[in-house]
């Protein structure tokens, strides 16, 4: 076991929960009003550009933008849910809720307007009669209406941020003109995160530190993925968090990557690669994307040289990193995904096979939602570059399988791109795999 290794072993040995970074007590630290008039002058910004006098929100993200009211999963997300909202050019924006939710927020929301909500899709999901639906879509295209005419701009074009056509049909009886790029101007704004988005992450960032050294200490022979990951998302609960996705992975489920489920009941054998992907973790909404790989017992010289060649890809891509570059400037660090695997897993042997690697070697913004612009990956990224900006928050990943095909390798790290070039928040390490006692 090399020294390295060794003190990451004797660290997690003594590990206590939240020593390594924060807790989601420091919340308390984010001005979260402060962060809502900022999220607001970026969003009215961008209405501007599109001569919009508001903007109905029905997709749980630019909810949560205009109003800082939480996204949550379920039947509670804007489009067939029960929340929605309006963001006008000037005044308090409006957030629409289920009436024992909006009961709480009302009192829990002051610089919010809150509401009673009528869902537009005819009770959650369309699950009401074809009549139902059409009875409450009409109530719910009269109440947009009249909340518009209260705040006079009912005569104003009104962004939509989703195009559901009965939806629309029914706003449209009504006189309101619509424009569709309501979704593309608020999320314009998102691209660039405020400060208190920033920091955010940040403590995202470092309570998922956490979790991987829980699962560090975790991960044994004879224990199944899904033990290890109910107690890794159980401490993120208990801290704050909400887990919405992610996987971990052992052995054959490494490569290709086994994304058709978050874990199996397999268990850690001796010699196993592990990786996990602590992705779609919500901290007050925002999201996380982060993989880290481990072996248990020492790694073959296969694996270590895999994990040489994933880490060199995602290091020499970083390097670049800094405001006025592109996307393109940043997958050309990585390898052509045809050349790559043409003769081996996953088998891309053209353009249209090389279409489906949009979760292999990429990189994403983070934010509200788990993929925020900047997007960046070879397919598309060569030929349609995109410009990187301070303030954005991302996340690169790279990865790729072992000379025989039998484990694989993928890292990644969640980065604000800043003024001078880059801050990397993801700090387990990573410059070597991390190697695991047996017992």
């Amino acid at each position: 076991m090399s020294s390295q290794c060794f003190a990451i072993f004797m660290a997690t040995k003594a590990f206590n929960p939240g020593e390594l970074g924060h807790t989601i007590s420091d919340v308390a630290r984010i001005d979260f009003d402060r962060m809502l008039s900022n999220k607001l002058k970026r969003a009215r910004d961008s209405m501007k550009r599109y001569n919009m006098g508001a903007v109905l929100c029905l997709t749980a993200q630019n909810v949560a933008y205009t109003t800082n009211v939480q996204p949550m999963g379920g039947t509670a997300v804007g489009i067939g849910g029960n929340v929605y909202g309006i963001l006008p050019a000037e005044g308090t924006p409006i957030c629409f809720y289920d009436s024992d939710g909006a009961y709480h927020l009302k009192n829990l929301m002051p610089n919010t307007r809150i509401e009673y909500a009528i869902p537009p899709f005819g009770g959650p999901w369309h699950s009401s009669s074809p009549d139902a639906q059409e009875y409450l879509t009409k109530m719910f295209a009269d109440q947009i209406y009249d909340t518009l005419k209260e705040l006079r701009l009912d005569k104003e074009v009104i962004g939509i941020d989703s195009y559901s056509p009965h939806v629309v049909k029914e706003l449209e009886k009504r006189g309101l003109r619509l424009e569709f790029a309501g979704a593309r101007a608020l999320l314009e704004a998102r691209t660039i995160k405020t400060p208190e988005e920033q920091q955010l992450v940040r403590l995202l960032a470092s309570i998922l530190d956490d979790c991987f050294s829980l699962m560090a200490r975790t991960i044994r022979p004879g224990v199944s993925e899904r033990q290890i990951w109910a107690k890794v998302t159980g401490y993120a609960i208990e801290q704050g968090l909400t887990p919405d996705g992610g996987y971990i992975c052992s052995g054959p489920h490494t490569w290709p990557k086994d994304t058709t489920r978050t874990c199996s009941d397999r268990r850690i054998r001796p010699g196993d690669v592990v990786w996990s992907d602590l992705f779609n973790f919500g901290c007050y909404g925002y999201r996380s994307c982060y993989y880290r790989v481990f072996s248990v017992g020492q790694p073959s010289s296969d694996v270590k040289a895999t994990y040489q060649r994933v880490i060199d890809w995602l290091k020499e891509s970083e390097r670049v990193l800094r405001p006025g570059v592109t996307t393109k400037d940043v997958v050309e660090k990585w390898p052509d995904e045809v050349k790559l695997w043409s003769n081996r897993p996953p088998i891309i042997t053209d353009e249209r096979t090389s279409l489906s690697t949009f979760f292999n070697n990429m990189g994403h913004g983070i934010g509200l939602h788990n993929y925020d612009p900047p997007f960046f990956w070879r397919p598309l990224s060569i030929k349609w570059p995109q410009k990187l900006e301070a303030g954005m928050t991302i996340a690169l990943e790279t990865e790729d399988g072992t000379s025989d095909n039998s484990s694989g390798v993928r890292v990644e790290d969640m980065l604000i791109i800043t003024e001078g070039g880059y801050e990397n928040l993801s700090r387990w390490p990573e410059d070597e795999i991390t190697e695991l006692p047996l017992f």
